[in-house]
């Protein structure tokens, strides 16, 4: 019964996350995102996008990812990301900071993101 409800959980946060960023990405008319896949017994997510203009997808793997809550904020923690472009590494490394390695959670999103992860 356990592993059921761990399964209905991921699928929950996996379609919350899917939503959220296919949204985003029209919202924005930056692309499709074509494959979503989170894993949260190894902590990684799989994610692809057909970014807009663009002839290949852009895979991005995150390794080890956590979520941490400092005071009223959250931040979205992770060992490493890597593409399937350097371009794109090079500049997730210069949008998220190589040191740092967390991305702050937006306000709206940490009650949420809270109840399940």
């Amino acid at each position: 019964m356990l592993k059921f409800l761990k399964n209905k959980k991921n699928a929950i946060v996996s379609k919350g996350i899917e939503k959220f960023i296919t949204t985003y990405l029209e919202r924005k008319r930056l692309g499709k995102l074509t494959e979503f896949k989170l894993n949260s017994k190894k902590r990684t997510i799989n994610i692809t996008f057909m970014l807009r203009k663009e002839t290949l997808p852009l895979e991005i793997i995150i390794n080890n990812y956590n979520f941490i809550k400092e005071g009223d904020k959250g931040y979205f923690t992770f060992e490493s990301i890597t593409t399937s472009k350097d371009w794109s590494s090079s500049a997730l490394e210069k949008i998220i900071g190589k040191e740092e390695k967390r991305v702050p959670i937006p306000t709206k999103y940490l009650k949420v993101v809270e109840m399940f992860i």
